[in-house]
């Protein structure tokens, strides 16, 4: 689901034209019904294939989505309305509504959403031909199942957010989550003007504690090392991440050149004794992309790690 948005945002639209091709055919609609189901339908195909050929190509706008699902809930109030006139309730189509807001939006625009399904089918119920049920069980069945299945998708949706975000073995950010708080990071520094850093580190010998040691040892290093580092760094600012096997990088907003020196410091010496790493920083310049800035940083850690090779064979020597 978070690798594949646009997938999501075409099967979710897809599942309510199935349910109108369900429902269609399931008794003798008047004119009107049956012409606004039938215009639900195909906006509902339309959508679901914009997202998925379209999506898939390029990113959409967030606000189409919340454009989409206004519209949408306008298309179930309308159908529910034409039902009523005939004394059948379809309020269970708000549930699909209320199920894209909670995929994906975030909890404050999800309710948003909902609690506006909610008003229309209030004012639906409040002005429809009565059909033997009390409006106010009709309105808490519909939404009431929407609420505990919002409950159950958020905890869901966390769950694979974090799985997907997160290194299992040190509980840092991986790779793609560092990925993507650069990006947000390079275009806050672009609007703000602010300095931006980042470094990039890889452990000098962790193959040969993983051949002397054993992989265990190797993943007590890892382990301890997140941790002593995780106290050094910013916590309100600096983002320290596992981006490979012995490989971290920090991002740190407001770091100019002289301030990311001083992070390395740190780093060195909350590192547990004879842990030695090669660090590689660069400060943004303000117009380059993420990739060159990676570059620099990259080099910078290449050159660092060459040069203690150097001194080890020399000492050695």
């Amino acid at each position: 689901m978070l690798s594949e948005p646009a997938i999501v945002a075409a099967v979710l639209p897809a599942s309510g034209v199935a349910s109108l091709i369900a429902v269609i055919p399931a008794r003798d609609w008047s004119t009107p019904v049956l012409v606004t189901l039938w215009c639900s339908l195909i906006f509902g195909t339309v959508v679901a294939g914009l997202r998925f050929v379209v999506g898939r190509r390029r990113a959409l706008p967030p606000w189409s989505l919340h454009v989409e699902i206004g519209v949408g809930n306008v298309f179930v109030t309308a159908v529910v309305v034409m039902a009523a006139a005939q004394h059948i309730r379809l309020g269970n189509l708000y549930l699909l509504t209320a199920t894209v807001a909670i995929l994906l939006f975030s909890v404050r625009a999800a309710l948003a959403h909902i609690g506006a399904a909610g008003v229309y089918y209030a004012a639906v119920l409040a002005f429809a031909p009565a059909t033997g049920e009390p409006p106010v069980l009709a309105w808490l069945a519909v939404f009431g199942t929407a609420a505990v299945v919002g409950t159950v998708v958020m905890g869901l949706v966390s769950v694979l957010r974090l799985a997907a975000t997160a290194d299992p073995l040190t509980g840092l950010a991986n790779r793609r989550a560092w990925d993507e708080r650069l990006d947000e990071e390079m275009e806050r520094t672009r609007r703000t003007g602010t300095a931006l850093s980042v470094v990039l580190i890889d452990l000098d010998g962790f193959k040969d504690v993983n051949d002397r040691d054993g992989h265990a040892a190797g993943d007590h290093l890892l382990q301890t090392l997140a941790r002593a580092w995780q106290t050094q760094v910013r916590g309100g600012g600096d983002f320290l991440a596992r981006i490979g096997g012995d490989e971290f990088a920090v991002i740190a907003p407001g770091s100019d050149q002289m301030g990311i020196h001083r992070l390395i410091r740190r780093l060195d010496e909350a590192a547990p004794v004879g842990t030695h790493f090669s660090a590689g920083e660069a400060t943004w310049d303000g117009k380059e992309s993420a990739p060159d800035l990676l570059r620099r940083a990259d080099l910078a850690m290449y050159e660092t790690k060459l040069k203690h090779r150097r001194e080890h064979y020399t000492h050695t020597a």
